[in-house]
């Protein structure tokens, strides 16, 4: 009889499959022990030496009335090369990206790779600390400022805590790096289809790079956008850094499922490969195909019970019946159809929903 495989080996297992490398190789933490320390005390993460992993809590605050640490992982290559940086829990509840960045620093081996690949498994340290139910925080929100990191960059030096730590990200480490990597996708009401983004509004070459990049992350479907100011992306593509974002993730499932983990892990490795970070060729899908930039977005328009036929991903025909609003005796308040042929980007998970709420995110394919 052949031996039953768990759920937990699969996933190890696969993890590797795509690239990521034997626990065996990991560099101990003594590693620690070698890092460079600049003129003011603080870890220097452009200073490890070729050849040395290190993961550090990097202080950005420390006075009377606040300090606040950020996880910082440096796996420096034995190589020349490019400095790529991945970022985690820009909003801290996308808990896919968290947990592939962690996997990815523990993982990685530098006598592999050619350049530095700094990783922040999550930016906003204190929203992932201290989300929980008895704060009932929103998921990118700092319960320090109230603030939203992705709303303030480049940040302040003087400002307040989250414009403080904005700017420490994009002045000392974005600005130092040639490419960068976001991990995001599936916040705690959001079932999302996987799919990488890449800046259409900075200049034609950072555009063009962000685009190679973004197909190369391996995912069936892609997008261009035109993204907001302040966001980490856009001023990362504005400052001339080639900058995407993976989106992979049920935010609703606060365990984070293996497949959404490492296709964030594979859009990485692919990515490595593709910038002669990693030797080998990328595992790119058959038939990519690009989504609109606009969405066509679903409400409500009765208040009631929200029953979701249609998830993440699946392929709708104009018409067709998604889902429905009921009541608690069962009657039919409204009928929820589909205003195009496209594809789900999103569903809103809700159960009890207003007039107004939105449920699903649809969009349409690049013919």
């Amino acid at each position: 009889m052949t031996d039953k495989i768990s759920r937990r080996d699969f996933a190890r297992a696969s993890t590797a499959a795509i690239g990521t490398f034997a626990a065996s190789n990991l560099i101990g933490a003594n590693a620690q022990g070698s890092t460079t320390i600049d003129a003011d005390g603080q870890f220097d993460p452009f200073g490890i030496p070729s050849g040395i992993k290190a993961f550090v809590f990097q202080n950005i605050i420390n006075n009377d009335a606040v300090r606040m640490d950020m996880p910082i992982g440096v796996v420096n290559g034995a190589h020349d090369g490019p400095t790529l940086i991945v970022t985690g829990g820009l909003f801290a509840t996308e808990f896919s990206g968290v947990e592939a960045a962690s996997r990815m620093y523990r993982d990685f081996d530098p006598s592999k790779i050619a350049g530095r690949l700094i990783i922040i498994p999550v930016i906003t340290l204190d929203a992932f600390q201290f989300r929980t139910p008895m704060f009932n925080l929103s998921s990118g929100v700092s319960p320090r400022d109230g603030k939203s990191l992705n709303s303030v960059f480049p940040g302040r030096k003087d400002g307040s805590p989250t414009e403080v730590l904005a700017h420490y990200v994009f002045n000392e480490l974005i600005l130092k790096s040639d490419y960068h990597i976001d991990l995001r996708g599936g916040d705690l009401a959001e079932s999302h289809v996987i799919h990488s983004i890449h800046p259409n509004n900075a200049s034609k070459e950072v555009n063009r790079v962000s685009r190679d990049m973004a197909k190369m992350c391996g995912f069936e479907y892609f997008q261009a956008r035109d993204v907001s100011p302040r966001s980490l992306v856009y001023e990362a593509s504005q400052a001339g850094i080639p900058s995407i974002i993976t989106q992979c993730g049920l935010g609703y499932k606060t365990q984070p499922e293996e497949d959404f983990i490492n296709s964030h892990i594979l859009a990485v490795t692919n990515n490595m490969k593709y910038l002669k970070m990693l030797d080998g060729e990328p595992i790119l899908h058959e038939k990519p195909r690009e989504f609109t930039v606009e969405f066509d977005q679903l409400r409500a328009t009765t208040c009631g019970t929200f029953q979701g036929y249609a998830d993440q991903g699946d392929i709708l025909q104009k018409g067709q019946l998604i889902g429905r609003v009921t009541g608690l005796d069962g009657s039919v308040l409204e009928d929820l159809h589909s205003p195009i042929d496209g594809v789900v980007h999103e569903l809103l998970v809700r159960r009890v929903v207003f007039q107004g709420d939105l449920l699903y995110n649809l969009v349409q394919l690049k013919d």
